[in-house]
């Protein structure tokens, strides 16, 4: 029986670890996961040692509320490390953690997998990408330009295409939702996705909800949805819709069966867009940081943009409103062109399906399970 420690401290990651987690019991039943993760790694068979996902944040002081419960989990994962030895580490986004840890195992000479690995392809410098090839045994990575990089400071990477390729629904979803939350399917849906971290929605929902009710203006009948992307994130998102003048929506359904359902969305920057943009939903990408993190970041950003779908293509698909710009009347301007400008939606969904073919085909978390089970000490 394999031991095998998984390593995610989002929600992004924990939905990752989990179709992971279900594809290693699929190949071999008898492992035994154990780790880091979330209530979907747990309900997949993952024995969960530290649920880090309400902690969760983009940005330097953004993360200091969480980082003593983080460094607690750090150490008691080394010390199972120590004691334990697990035949396998997989690290799964969530990079100042992972890192340390992926340090930490190698110290132990367990070998290692990063999966969704750091974005060193986007942003940072050569030397950072040079830093994670060599302190993990394995890449793997889910964008063709990410293997590119990592393979140029000497990594050892597979490239096993983007798992929320995996995720696609089956056909519509529009009736199936529209049913469940008692929509009318003759008038547009729109997403509202604040994103998946606490800091996030703090910032940006109560701005999205400022831009629905002046998209109101223009489309009366719009009907604003949100999906709740994990359970901690509720008290938050029904405080914000407390005492709104109109009605919003709300569902546990979250991802792309719920985007595909949507005539337009307005979308934290992160892994919603890519979703919007696989599943063919004008989106608007927003997004709010510090000053400090916005300094730290523009120094270190090589690309112009911050939204996957701009960073894939090297070209502006998707409208960014970052900082002040991410302000309602923007937000509204942005998506009331998506929905009353036919051409402009079909240019940015034209755009949308040649970026689809980029990310590789179906099926990478069963080929990234295989390579898992390959790099385990023999």
């Amino acid at each position: 029986m394999s031991l095998i420690f998984l390593a995610a401290g989002e929600v992004s990651g924990d939905r990752h670890g989990a179709c992971l987690a279900r594809e290693i019991l699929a190949l071999e039943p008898d492992s035994h996961l154990v780790g880091w993760g979330g209530e979907e790694m747990q309900k997949s068979g993952v024995e969960i040692l530290a649920d880090l996902t309400p902690l969760s944040a983009v940005g330097l002081l953004e993360q200091l509320p969480g980082l003593s419960s983080s460094l607690r989990a750090l150490a008691e994962a080394k010390k199972f490390f120590k004691e334990k030895k697990p035949d396998v580490v997989v690290l799964i986004d969530y990079q100042g953690a992972n890192m340390k840890l992926a340090r930490y195992a190698k110290l132990l000479k367990i070998p290692t997998v990063y999966y969704i690995a750091p974005q060193e392809w986007i942003w940072g410098f050569k030397s950072g990408a040079r830093k994670v090839a060599e302190s993990v045994d394995v890449i793997l990575a889910i964008f063709e330009q990410e293997a590119k990089v990592y393979r140029e400071v000497g990594g050892c990477v597979g490239f096993v295409g983007h798992p929320l390729l995996d995720q696609v629904p089956n056909g519509s979803q529009r009736a199936r939702i529209g049913r469940e939350l008692g929509l009318d399917l003759k008038e547009p849906i729109l997403g509202l996705l604040p994103g998946s971290r606490k800091n996030e929605v703090k910032s940006l929902l109560p701005i999205m909800l400022k831009a629905a009710e002046k998209l109101k203006e223009e489309f009366p009948t719009i009907q604003p949805v949100i999906p709740i992307a994990s359970a901690f994130l509720r008290p938050l998102i029904e405080e914000a819709l407390a005492n709104l003048p109109f009605k919003v929506w709300t569902t546990e359904t979250s991802g792309m069966g719920l985007i595909q359902s949507c005539d337009v969305a307005i979308a934290a920057s992160g892994t919603a867009t890519l979703e919007a943009a696989i599943v063919g939903t004008p989106v608007v990408a927003a997004y709010k940081i510090s000053p400090l993190t916005e300094m730290v970041a523009r120094r270190l950003m090589r690309s112009p943009y911050v939204t996957l779908p701009n960073i894939l293509t090297g070209r502006k698909i998707v409208p960014e409103l970052l900082q002040k710009e991410a302000n309602p009347l923007r937000m509204a301007q942005e998506a009331a062109s998506l929905l009353g400008d036919p051409r402009l939606r079909q240019e940015m969904l034209r755009e949308f399906s040649l970026l689809r073919n980029q990310l590789g085909r179906p099926g990478a978390a069963q080929r990234a399970a295989k390579i898992v089970l390959e790099t385990r000490k023999k």
